[in-house]
C-alpha cells in the first residue's frame, strides 16, 4: 500500500511539473517583440486543451462540446455584422461569453489567462488556411 501511495504522489507531482513547464514555454516576457505565429498558436491550442472541446480537421477530430473550428476563417467574419474575423475570434478568446454559437451553451467556454502574444498566435492558428 505505501509503495502505491508513493507512485501516486510521484505521478501527480510529475504531472504538475510538466503542466507548469508547458505553460512557462508559451509565456512571452513583457517588453519583448511579439510576432503572431500560427505554429505557436497550434502548440498553444494543444497545450491549453482546446482540442478537448473543439474539432479542427487534422488537429483535433473527436471533440463535440464546443463549436467545430475547421472553417472558422470563413465563418467568423460573418458572425457579427461589421466585425472582422480576426476581431471576432480575438474577442471570443478574451471574453468567451461575448458570443454564443447556436447549439452551444453560453457558459461552456472557460476564460483563459493568456498574454497578448498568446492570443495573437492562437488567432493566427485558428484563422490559418486549411
Amino acid at each position: 500500500m505505501p509503495s502505491e501511495l508513493i507512485k501516486l504522489w510521484f505521478t501527480v507531482a510529475l504531472a504538475i511539473v510538466l503542466a507548469a513547464a508547458t505553460v512557462a514555454v508559451y509565456r512571452v516576457p513583457a517588453g519583448e517583440a511579439r510576432v503572431a505565429s500560427s505554429d505557436a498558436g497550434a502548440l498553444l491550442f494543444q497545450a491549453q486543451g482546446c482540442g478537448g472541446c473543439h474539432t479542427i480537421a487534422g488537429v483535433a477530430e473527436f471533440a463535440s462540446i464546443g463549436p467545430e473550428l475547421t472553417n472558422l476563417r470563413e465563418a467568423a467574419g460573418e458572425r457579427v455584422a461589421g466585425m472582422s474575423a480576426m476581431a471576432y475570434v480575438t474577442q471570443s478568446i478574451r471574453e468567451p461569453q461575448a458570443f454564443t454559437v447556436q447549439g452551444f451553451g453560453a457558459d461552456l467556454m472557460p476564460t483563459f489567462e493568456l498574454s497578448d502574444a498568446e492570443v495573437e498566435s492562437l488567432v493566427a492558428f485558428l484563422l490559418a488556411e486549411r
